[in-house]
């Protein structure tokens, strides 16, 4: 039935190419993985920390509780290095933690920051430069599914997390660093709430959470209903009105500076058609605007949308009707999403289908990496791979190699609020953040991208001015690129801002 099924989804595919039209785009062979990979992070040296649960096929249902002492149970991991296409795998025991299911933050520092999941009060935090794992303060609310967000203060603020440590009250809070977490007894989960079938279980999963200034976060979904949160003492929340409908497992997307593309997802987590919607949400004003756009092209829940530093957004996998453990009804056709145009194009199609359980990340050259899905044992739709998307902007019409601008010196370091010297091979027409992000079920809440106001200095150099709002260039480690008159990009240069 699977092949009968997948099958039938290529013969969509092909005939809709053949009416759209579609751009030059390539996927990579699949690439072999050591686990299924269920949650992956960017790292500041370009590689990727990828990981499953407590076992690199399967896990355990409920709460996982490794015992009371370090060095006996906890995650396997593995570090991808996209560039060797190899990968190194790690089971991580020393913090106890099964780190399945998470909120999962990038801190300012460049440490991956890993709460809850099926050890539901555990905090977990990756050391890039040292690989080394350790444990932090505990959450005071046992959570998994939560939505995590890092703060323009610094400081990552949870929010809800019903699938495991109990259901229901999973109110907000914050964590300020050695002095642990700071209830936000203010901030209720339940004005967040989505109408899912399944009740409070699922309906405050996976939150679209958004820093802004002064530490404060915009809530964007899945719930219809929008809200700005103060994550100051006990904090507060005011309602930020409705978009459209629920969207579980759909995906936001801060695309240019406080400014969101929201697409797809489903009235319920499964078990339910999904839908094919975009909106654009501009918070610019202090005021949510939203806007229907055109919608994509195919029907989609579980799937991933990763911007560019062109400012469009890739769009990956998913499936039309959402079932966990499944393949049925999988898209494979990719597809892009252009700020000037606020039109869907077609991309070409995935070898594996990347549902349930599967994840994306930018790579520092620009391309895509899409990953994982399944999970469950020894099912069929277990996907130890991942697969690397060439986008259109890095190809020319024919779909040989553009020409790409390389950034010739950069700085390492840059402060808020200052200029830094950039020089290039060849002149380029503009430059671009992306912040190190990652992702698990469907969520990252730490992407963005950041166009940068720039003039123009000696031959070949650019000075780029670095906003001074935290609440717009969050404080972190930054893929730097420059693109040129057509809108091909360099490889990204690693830039820290604090």
């Amino acid at each position: 039935m699977l092949l009968i099924a997948l099958g039938a989804i290529l013969i969509a595919t092909c005939r809709d190419i053949t009416a759209q039209g579609v751009r030059p785009s390539q996927w990579s062979a699949p690439i072999s993985l050591p686990l299924v990979p269920v949650a992956a992070a960017n790292l500041s040296d370009g590689t990727v920390l990828l990981w499953s649960a407590d076992s690199p096929l399967s896990f355990t249902g409920g709460e996982v509780d490794p015992g009371k002492h370090e060095n006996t149970g906890g995650t396997y991991t593995a570090i991808f290095d996209p560039m060797s296409r190899s990968s190194t795998q790690t089971v991580v025991t020393k913090t106890g933690h099964d780190m399945f299911c998470p909120g999962i933050a990038n801190l300012p520092d460049g440490s991956v920051f890993v709460t809850g999941g099926s050890s539901s009060s555990k905090v977990s935090i990756f050391n890039p430069s040292s690989r080394k794992w350790t444990s932090g303060k505990q959450m005071n609310i046992a959570r998994g599914y939560q939505g995590s967000v890092t703060l323009s203060s610094g400081g990552v603020f949870v929010l809800g997390g019903s699938w495991n440590g109990g259901q229901g009250h999973k109110n907000g809070e914050t964590w300020v660093g050695n002095s642990g977490w700071r209830d936000n007894v203010a901030v209720l989960a339940d004005y967040f709430l989505t109408n899912d079938a399944a009740g409070i279980y699922r309906a405050d999963n996976h939150m679209w959470l958004f820093a802004v200034s002064d530490g404060r976060v915009f809530h964007a979904g899945p719930s219809r209903a929008m809200h700005w949160i103060d994550t100051a003492g006990n904090g507060s929340v005011e309602q930020a009105g409705n978009r459209g409908s629920d969207a579980m497992n759909g995906n936001a997307v801060m695309y240019d500076v406080r400014k969101i593309l929201v697409v797809g997802g489903a009235p319920n987590y499964e078990e339910t058609e999904a839908t094919s919607n975009a909106t654009l949400i501009d918070i610019s004003s202090g005021a949510a605007i939203t806007r229907a756009i055109a919608p994509m092209s195919y029907k989609r829940t579980f799937h991933n949308s990763i911007v560019l530093p062109s400012g469009d957004v890739v769009v990956v996998g998913g499936q039309a009707f959402a079932k966990i453990f499944s393949d049925d009804n999988a898209v494979l056709t990719a597809e892009l999403w252009s700020p000037g145009t606020e039109a869907f194009m077609l991309l070409a199609a995935q070898a594996v289908p990347r549902t349930y359980h599967s994840f994306a990340l930018l790579l520092p050259d620009g391309r895509v990496l899409s990953g994982g899905g399944g999970l469950c044992g020894q099912c069929s739709t277990n996907h130890t791979n991942a697969e690397i998307l060439t986008p259109p902007y890095l190809l020319n019409a024919d779909g040989s190699p553009a020409l790409r601008p390389t950034i010739l010196s950069a700085p390492t370091t840059a402060s808020l609020g200052s200029s830094i010297s950039v020089s290039t091979d060849k002149t380029v027409s503009a430059f671009a953040l992306m912040r190190l992000s990652s992702a698990t079920h469907s969520l990252n809440n730490e992407q963005r991208r950041v166009p940068l106001s720039f003039r123009v200095g000696r031959a070949g150099e650019y000075l780029l001015s670095i906003p001074i709002d935290p609440g717009v260039v969050v404080p972190g480690y930054y893929m730097l690129f420059a693109l040129d008159a057509t809108g091909v990009p360099s490889v990204s240069r690693t830039l820290r801002i604090h």
